[in-house]
Parts: structure tokens; C-alpha cells; sequence
């Protein structure tokens, strides 16, 4: 299959050409680093043609990669380029990098837990607020064409690095006001994982699907931090985390069913803590 991947030389990108390349595609990058503006949409759609799918990863990763304005422009200008180009070249699907934050993950605490795909968005802060309406952009783009738009709501990506940082400062406080992380996170390689397999499984039209490890970034048991930072909050978890004391508080069920992918990488030390 023929791919076009934006963002391709970003952290992301750069995970996932390879595995997408070991699948036997054919990738096109577009990137900033080359001069390939996602908000320029005659040069997206140039960089499409021929293309049968578009991976969408480019895009300001973060509130604090950029001015609230730039954020809202890159990221929303920037997804609505890629589902014009998908469009134009005739393209079966468009694969989208949305967030965990497009449900308003560390802007306030949840409704219920575990997490869903069906938790409401509404997010207030601006990268989280462009995911989400780029979500909704998706869904009136397939409504309208019938080309397939799965959004992939990773939570907090690691890679090795990034995951002997975390451990390191495990230990520090939390900061007062500031909403409990969850414990959140996912391994990159994972990502990498779950792209492949959005490109081959059976069209699901418009799709949200949460992205994150069958575990939680700590050392203390879930419930026992559940009952610590969120007792308030209402719980709709069951047996599976006693038999799981370590199991993640976001449920990736709809991506394992739709995907048929599940995440291979644990907290670090994890396989010996886990059960």
C-alpha cells in the first residue's frame, strides 16, 4: 500500500515509518523539517497523489510546543489539509493522531473510571481542545465521503529514554491542584504497533480509540492510588483489578476488538510486580 506519512521525521514519525515499512508499504514522508507545511494544502495534497491511506502524526505536540493560536492552527488547519487531501487522491482511509488530552485527561478529573472511548471530550486547553474538534471534524468528513477516519487517542508516549526519566523522579510529590495523571502511559514501539494495524484491519467508518499499556506508571497497586487521590470519583472497574493489581485505569477494550492489537511493553520492573 502506498502511505503518505506526515510527520514523519517527528518522534512519532520517526517510530513509525519503520514498522510501517516492515509491514511492505510504500511511505512518502511530509515533514516541517522538509519543508512540507501541513497548512499549505496544495503541497499536502501534491505529496498524496497515489497515496490509498494518509497517517496524519504531524502537528505542534503539546500546549507547550507553541502559542495557544498556533497550537489551534497547525493542529486543526493542519488535519482538515490532510482529510482534503485524502479526498482529492481518492484515498480509502485517513489514520489521525489525536490524544488521551481530547477527553481532558490532567485538565480535571475523570466522570467515572476506568476511562472509555465514550468519557466526553470538551476539553478547555488548546491542544486538547484541537484534538478534539479535529475528532469531530472526522466524523462529518467520513459522514460526508465515506472515507474512513481512525483517530488514535495515545496517552503519554515513551521511549526507552523517556521512560528511565520517569522512573527516576517516580518518587517526587505531586503537585498540589494538579489533576492525578492516572498513571498513563504507552510505550512508543506500541504506537508504532497500533498504526500498522489500523491501516489493515476492517474499514470501522469513523472510530476514537484510546491507545495506552495494559498497566499503570507506578509502584503502589491501582486501586490502593484510586482510593488515595480519587475516592470521589464514580468506579465502574470489577474483579480485573484484583486479579491485576497494576492494571491501567484507561480500558482499551475498543482498540484491542477493533484493531485486534494489543500493547506488549509494561511499566519498567513491571514483570516482576505485575499479578
Amino acid at each position: 500500500m502506498n502511505i503518505l506519512l506526515t510527520g514523519h521525521l517527528g518522534r512519532l514519525g520517526r517510530a513509525i515509518a519503520p514498522r510501517l515499512q516492515a509491514d511492505g508499504h510504500k511511505l512518502r514522508g511530509f515533514d516541517l523539517a522538509e519543508g512540507g507545511d501541513i497548512r499549505d494544502a496544495a503541497a499536502l495534497a501534491r505529496a498524496a497523489e497515489g497515496c490509498h491511506a494518509i497517517v496524519h502524526a504531524a502537528g505542534l505536540a503539546d500546549d507547550r510546543h507553541g502559542a495557544p493560536a498556533d497550537v489551534m492552527a497547525v493542529n486543526l488547519l493542519g488535519t482538515w489539509n490532510a482529510l482534503l487531501a485524502a479526498e482529492a487522491v481518492g484515498a480509502k482511509r485517513v489514520v489521525h493522531f489525536s490524544s488521551g488530552k481530547a477527553l481532558g485527561m490532567l485538565e480535571r478529573d475523570p466522570d467515572y473510571l476506568p476511562v472509555d472511548d465514550d468519557h466526553r471530550g470538551l476539553p478547555g486547553r488548546p491542544y486538547g481542545l484541537a484534538k478534539w474538534l479535529s475528532e469531530e471534524m472526522c466524523a462529518a468528513f467520513t459522514a460526508r465521503t465515506g472515507i474512513a477516519t481512525l483517530c488514535l487517542r495515545p496517552v503519554a508516549v515513551f521511549d526507552e529514554a523517556g521512560y528511565a526519566r520517569a522512573v527516576a523522579a517516580a518518587d517526587k510529590p505531586r503537585q498540589p491542584g494538579v489533576p492525578w495523571h492516572l498513571g498513563v502511559h504507552i510505550d512508543l514501539r506500541d504506537v508504532a504497533d497500533a498504526t500498522a494495524a489500523a491501516l489493515s484491519c476492517p474499514s470501522p467508518g469513523h472510530i476514537r480509540l484510546l491507545l495506552a499499556a495494559a498497566d499503570i506508571a507506578a509502584t503502589r497497586p491501582t486501586l490502593e492510588l484510586v482510593e488515595k487521590y480519587l475516592p470521589h470519583v464514580p468506579w465502574r472497574g470489577g474483579a480485573e483489578y484484583r486479579a491485576e493489581p497494576y492494571r491501567s485505569l484507561v480500558d482499551i477494550g475498543r482498540a484491542e476488538r477493533v484493531l485486534g492489537w494489543k500493547p506488549r511493553h509494561l511499566w519498567p520492573g513491571r514483570a516482576h510486580q505485575k499479578g
